[in-house]
């Protein structure tokens, strides 16, 4: 094995331990490694060129072996980075950015803006998000374009239909359309990064930052969600026959098809407590997802005691069809600045990530608020 192919072994992995620090949030002993990892870096140049050298001279003069071509995903995150950061690009890079278009820039300066994130890059953020419970994926998503306005909507779809004879004049009150007004805001997050692994011109930077952002973005989306859904109406249920009557006779059937439960930790640890009349458990794991609860053949969305807070012992279960409820509006994808001056003294760079949306209540009928008081 070549020197070169040692050393090039050694910086994958440490590029790998200090991505994973910074993931973690230990930042101090990932710029520690990165010391180690720039070290490294130009210790695997400097064995390229070597070996470079003495080929040509072996081969008595001849023409260098011309340099292996960089993939198109190689150079794409290179172009990516580099634009972000505000570095200059060779004529290599310069070349294919002609060809293939930049990634968008959010704001007509760069002062003001930052860079939307590529797709394949963003489909990491995606993988990341899988790791939590995201409500927006139960939620009508919409794709908004202006950062705020009206979206038609349906209206009473319990009317019935017009009938048409020639020449009847179709009166005005026969239309029923809503109008759902949204506005889009800014959320984000500054995440410091090691300069030293900023220095590689291929480190992938949403691997880097990916993770806390997803987790983040999750967070503040249910969030925003649970808000709106917070502006229903309880009504108390004390045992399994008073919670089946809200799915039976409080929700209308219309939205029974798309209906799901989502709880807290305190509201699953409920529902599995249900027996019937022979003592079996209402609460029965999904055949074809055993990860999944179903009660009544209605699957369970349980999320963390710290975002749906069971208060004054009153633990919440909103039931129905919550697609139906929440419209979540977003604009665009995720959105990457930088700012150097920010973390100055630390030698480090700040990267600002921002995503962007709204939401808003759509159908109030579609989803019921049942409420349990615990002893």
């Amino acid at each position: 094995m070549k020197k070169s192919d040692e050393l090039k072994k050694t910086v994958d992995e440490l590029r790998g331990q200090v991505e994973n620090l910074q993931k973690e949030e230990r930042y101090e002993e990932a710029a520690e490694l990165s010391k180690e990892l720039t070290n490294a870096v130009h210790q695997y140049q400097a064995a390229v060129a070597m070996e470079t050298v003495q080929t040509v001279g072996f081969a008595g003069g001849a023409a260098p072996i011309a340099a292996a071509k960089v993939s198109d995903e190689v150079m794409r995150n290179r172009v990516f980075n580099k634009l972000v950061l505000g570095r200059a690009m060779s004529a290599e890079e310069r070349e294919f950015v002609n060809v293939i278009g930049t990634p968008g820039m959010v704001e007509g300066t760069d002062a003001k803006g930052g860079y939307l994130v590529p797709e394949e890059q963003l489909n990491q953020i995606r993988e990341y998000r899988k790791a939590y419970t995201a409500l927006k994926a139960f939620t009508h998503v919409q794709t908004a374009g202006s950062t705020a306005g009206k979206m038609p909507t349906l209206g009473d779809e319990n009317g019935k239909l017009v009938a048409f004879e020639e020449l009847n004049e179709i009166q005005k009150s026969d239309f029923d359309f809503g109008q759902l007004k949204y506005e889009i805001k800014d959320y984000g997050d500054i995440i410091p990064v090691s300069n030293q692994l900023l220095d590689d011109a291929d480190v992938n930077i949403t691997a880097i930052i990916g993770q806390r952002f997803a987790r983040k973005a999750v967070n503040t989306e249910n969030d925003e969600i649970l808000k709106v859904l917070k502006g229903i109406v309880p009504e108390d249920v004390t045992d399994a026959k008073s919670f089946m009557k809200i799915l039976n006779v409080s929700l209308d059937p219309a939205y029974y098809a798309n209906t799901r439960i989502l709880t807290n930790q305190d509201g699953f640890q409920w529902l599995s407590e249900l027996e019937d009349g022979q003592n079996r458990p209402l609460l029965v794991p999904d055949v074809a997802a055993p990860d999944t609860y179903r009660f009544r053949g209605k699957e369970i969305i349980v999320v963390s005691n710290g975002t749906i807070a069971t208060a004054n012992k009153k633990v919440p279960f909103y039931i129905g069809s919550i697609e139906d409820y929440v419209a979540f509006f977003e604009r665009r994808g995720v959105e990457i600045a930088v700012s150097q001056d920010f973390l100055f003294d630390k030698y480090a760079t700040a990267l600002r990530c921002v995503e962007r949306f709204g939401v808003v209540a759509d159908d109030k009928n579609a989803v019921k608020l049942a409420q349990v008081t615990l002893p």
